[in-house]
């Protein structure tokens, strides 16, 4: 009985092992190509009936996404599609949603979708360096 009892205990913690190894594997080699750390932010759809989800904002060279708890995604969204609006702050009931009253809040177009992103200031100021920014590999007898 003892000897059962060692042996299950010895595989719950092997399993246990094993998971948390993949968990930080896949927390490091997730990330690869970021170009700056990732900042927290909050989404919400074009519906006017969607909630605030809140998660992560990532941007890699050409892309945008949003990861919320639990590994869940929003996007992504490529970079040449992507419009930001114009800002303005968090006010109100939103305020109070997202539990801060120093967020920005921006609406953004990609394609023919819309929705917004409530950020803090310096976030939103990287989000809009990196929207405008010419993209890697362009050529630059192509601007004006």
């Amino acid at each position: 009985m003892s000897e059962s009892l060692f042996l299950v205990i010895l595989a719950a913690l092997g399993a246990l092992m094993i998971v948390a190894l993949g968990l930080i594997l896949f927390r490091l080699f997730g990330d690869q190509g970021l170009i700056c750390p990732p900042m927290p932010a909050a989404y919400r759809g074009e519906s006017s009936g969607d909630t605030w989800r809140r998660g992560t904002l990532r941007f890699t060279e050409d892309r945008l996404t949003l990861r919320g708890s639990g590994g869940l995604s929003v996007g992504p969204w490529l970079r040449a599609h992507l419009d930001l609006g114009i800002a303005s702050a968090v006010t109100g009931p939103e305020a109070d949603e997202l539990g801060r009253a120093d967020l920005i809040q921006v609406p953004v177009s990609y394609g023919t979708s819309s929705f917004d992103l409530a950020l803090g200031e310096g976030h939103y100021t990287a989000l809009r360096a990196w929207v405008e920014a010419v993209p890697p590999g362009w050529r630059g007898a192509r601007v004006a």
